[in-house]
């Protein structure tokens, strides 16, 4: 098929966008104060603010990206950032007493401004009711794999996605985000860039242009929680990805997030199908959340599965969390693959910053829980799926030295309860070991490597591989008008 069917709908949406942006990047809007408020270490702050005109980030200035809703907002007390982000707010007034006229940069999310930015910042027009904020983001993920088999040019886990979320102290929000292989080659490496969902199938398609990864959408009731339903993030994924799941190309196969090489939407461990979700925080510290996976037509249970999270932040800089989630497959696949046997994920992990060192660490626990492709033993021209039990345990760290950083990690992925099929050597275990250097906020290269004495399920050892690659964030914000 011609390429340009695949992309001519992203590109014309693409444009409108831009359009429009152009279109309001001269408008002029009125701001009274501005408000610095930045997460330190990952902890949540709260920044006392005017906001009964609304907010609008001026300028990021964090270590993380900012999107509304996830780690940003503003309630009655003022702006709250988490997980990093930080910049500075704009913010309204109906009653004050003068106002300085700006020019919002629609592209780069900063004001052309008139009057010093320690005094005057972009906010809300009290004079515009303001009903809520769009948020299109994308980051661009390549590499050159290098292995035993060869070396080739790879698409790593790129993606788009939209966010968008009203203002009030109730907000509605979605998202939906997708992802784009830009080479068209098999993703062989990263363990998350799956958008795949075939459990227990061996033939895999993660050559297309375009794959859902997430869409969802739910109610913000402040203190009282978040609510949502959809495709999107497990409670399961709640702990593995702040801790460890932060590799740029290896990683991720110790946490049983990605089980059988998907993207852990039907065990419901990474992107989770037909999702019910639900998040609280408590007293600042405690995060709770809880899943529910409605059923499929081939599932006799009321819910494919459930799952818990709770983390808590136990010293500045430091976090830790755990979680429990419970998957019941359809009694065919479960028969056929885990001879009946009950399917269960646990996960403990924390994370820490302490100046210009963070680092990671998870222990995880599956029963029944993944699956592995080996020859058939009946001799047939095809591979069957065998299903095991195992431990893993993922080590993540990073040490920055201003705009360069150096990588550390271990992975520890080992079966038990093998069937008689599947080889006495099978495991996965190797280090990583890598470097970055940040040429801006949004873009830097990198390079990985994996060292290792990992055997497959066939008994073949894997070999050693590398990766150099480069990557590029970006994300637009703009606020919607009635």
């Amino acid at each position: 098929m011609n390429l340009r069917r695949y992309f001519a709908l992203p590109v014309l949406v693409l444009g409108s966008v831009l359009s429009t942006s152009a279109q309001e990047n001269s408008t002029q809007v009125s701001v009274s104060s501005v408000v610095t408020c930045v997460s330190t270490g990952g902890q949540r702050q709260q920044c006392a603010a005017d906001t009964s005109a609304g907010v609008v980030l001026l300028r990021p200035t964090g270590e993380n990206a900012c999107l509304l809703g996830r780690n940003w907002g503003y309630d009655a007390q003022g702006v709250w950032v988490t997980e990093g982000c930080g910049g500075q707010f704009g913010t309204g007034s109906a009653s004050r007493s003068a106002k300085v006229s700006v020019k919002v940069n629609a592209y780069t999310d900063t004001a052309d401004q008139s009057a010093d930015l320690a005094t005057v910042t972009t906010g809300t027009n009290p004079e515009v009711h303001y009903f809520g904020m769009f948020n299109p983001y994308g980051s661009l993920r390549n590499i050159v794999s290098i292995s035993d088999s060869g070396a080739q040019v790879q698409d790593n886990a790129s993606r788009v996605g939209i966010n968008f979320s009203t203002f009030g102290p109730i907000k509605v929000f979605a998202t939906g985000e997708w992802g784009v292989n830009l080479v068209r080659s098999e993703t062989t490496f990263n363990a998350g860039a799956t958008t795949a969902e075939g459990f227990g199938v061996l033939n895999q398609d993660t050559t297309s242009v375009f794959g859902a990864r997430l869409g969802f959408l739910g109610v913000d009731f402040g203190r009282f929680g978040r609510l949502s339903f959809g495709k999107e993030n497990s409670t399961h994924y709640d702990i593995a990805g702040y801790t460890t799941d932060r590799f740029n190309v290896f990683g991720g196969t110790s946490t049983t997030t990605y089980v059988a090489g998907t993207d852990g939407g039907q065990s419901g461990t990474g992107r989770v199908d037909q999702a019910i979700m639900y998040h609280v925080k408590l007293a600042k510290i405690i995060e709770f959340g809880a899943q529910g996976q409605l059923r499929t037509a081939d599932t006799p249970q009321a819910f494919n599965g459930f799952g818990f999270s709770v983390q808590a932040t136990v010293l500045p800089g430091l976090k830790i969390g755990g979680a429990y989630n419970k998957t019941y497959f359809n009694p065919q696949l479960n028969q056929a693959v885990f001879n009946g046997g009950h399917t269960d994920y646990w996960t403990l992990g924390g994370k820490g910053n302490w100046r210009n060192l963070e680092w990671g660490a998870v222990w995880a626990r599956q029963t029944n829980g993944d699956i592995a492709f080996i020859p058939n033993p009946g001799g047939g021209p095809e591979s069957v799926a065998v299903g095991f039990s195992a431990n893993g345990v993922e080590i993540y760290s990073r040490l920055k030295f201003g705009k360069f950083a150096a990588v550390l990690g271990f992975e520890d992925y080992i079966p038990f309860d093998l069937s008689p099929v599947i080889n006495s050597d099978f495991k996965t275990r190797y280090g990583i070991l890598g470097a970055e250097w940040h040429i801006s906020k949004s873009g830097y290269a990198f390079v990985e490597t994996r060292l290792g004495d990992s055997v497959d399920a066939a008994g073949k050892d894997i070999s050693q591989a590398a990766a150099i690659g480069f990557r590029y964030d970006f994300s637009w914000k703009t606020a919607h008008t009635e």
